[in-house]
């Protein structure tokens, strides 16, 4: 699956957080975004899995523009955020049950049965979702993410507060999933998932810059990320 994002632009209040956002992310390919603190990173994935609304601009999949993205993106997307989408009251199975509940829910289930197994979450699989550390959070905000076998993941610094275990089981995953044809948007500050990607976009005073794969990552962090 193919993204193309064209003069996406958001503002609050008079801030400009993106002034004029281009960028492509292709099928088969991990795609990532580097970006100082603050820069629009989250924003722009937010626009994209529908959560936030743009002031401007077209999404655009396999070449056909996308509307609305709250509802049409849910078919395609799998969104991991930086803080837990997760209802902190419920169980962890509560919330997962309530995730497989959209779509075909018996696939739901059977993926969820594996997903589980992979990220190690029957463990805490009764507590509730208050009572978990950060990375237990994470690992079920991921599995949430990919219930639906998405044909594309927006990322937002997806391995935080993972433990290396979990950390190289998600890098494993991502791996398996572009491999298949799969394509990933991601926003990270670590370096592993950041030399892992295929093709690079900085974004810098609200717009997108295409860097060259063979930019050393010290040069990056010195100019992008900081």
């Amino acid at each position: 699956m193919e993204l193309e994002i064209r003069d996406i632009k958001k503002k609050y209040g008079k801030k400009m957080v993106l002034r004029q956002i281009n960028l492509t992310a292709l099928s088969g390919q991990c795609t990532g975004i580097v970006g100082a603190n603050g820069c629009g990173k989250s924003t722009l994935l937010r626009i994209l899995a529908g959560v936030e609304k743009a002031d401007a601009g077209e999404i655009l999949i396999n070449g056909k523009e996308i509307k609305n993205p709250l509802r049409q993106m849910a078919a395609y997307v799998g969104y991991i955020p930086q803080e837990s989408a997760l209802m902190p009251e419920l169980t962890v199975r509560d919330n997962l049950k309530l995730w497989a509940s959209f779509g075909d829910y018996r696939e739901n289930c059977r993926n969820l049965k594996k997903l589980c197994e992979q990220f190690q979450i029957q463990t805490f699989y009764k507590e509730k979702v208050k009572n978990l550390s950060g990375g237990m959070c994470k690992r079920v905000n991921i599995v949430c993410a990919l219930i639906h076998s998405p044909s594309l993941l927006l990322m937002d610094e997806p391995s935080a507060a993972l433990d290396m275990v979990f950390k190289e089981e998600l890098k494993g995953y991502i791996r398996n999933f572009v491999k298949e044809g799969g394509s990933i948007l991601l926003s990270s500050h670590d370096e592993g998932e950041i030399t892992a990607c295929q093709s690079l976009w900085a974004i810098k005073d609200g717009m997108a810059v295409r860097l060259p794969k063979e930019v050393p990552v010290e040069e990056m962090v010195s100019k992008y990320m900081k």
